[in-house]
């Protein structure tokens, strides 16, 4: 089973430049941006953009905000709506957080997400009965 997550970045892309003599140069300013990339911003980041990726749920234990995704009836869009306004209902969530789940494009998200699914997540259901 996989996950969907929401990583957020806090420093835009590095240029590249097309004539790089130094390979290592461009190894190390690739580094830098994905150090650059958080799992759990806190209210001290600035937070330029999110990245929605799917992964194996397990490996993503660390992050703030996930959901278990398992094969199921749900059309792809459908759960992504879901997921986002879910996230954004959090308690938990932060203003600067809350922003960038209403800049996330569902149609964006459903690339990664393969055919109908089921969501599994805590208070999945009590988000349901908030509508």
């Amino acid at each position: 089973s996989s996950g969907i997550n929401a990583e957020y970045g806090v420093l835009p892309p590095p240029a590249v430049s097309q004539h790089d003599d130094e390979g290592s140069d461009h190894e190390e300013e690739r580094s830098d941006f994905l150090d650059s990339l958080i799992l759990n911003p806190t209210t001290a980041d600035t937070i330029l953009f999110g990245v929605p990726f799917v992964a194996p749920y397990t490996s993503m234990s660390s992050c703030k905000y996930r959901v278990k995704l398992t094969p199921g009836t749900t059309k792809k869009g459908k759960a992504c709506k879901t997921i986002l306004d879910m996230f954004s209902r959090d308690k938990n969530s932060l203003p600067q957080e809350r922003n960038v789940f209403k800049s996330l494009r569902d149609v964006d998200m459903t690339v990664n997400i393969p055919g109908k699914v089921k969501i599994s997540a805590p208070n999945l259901h009590s988000h349901g009965r908030r509508k």
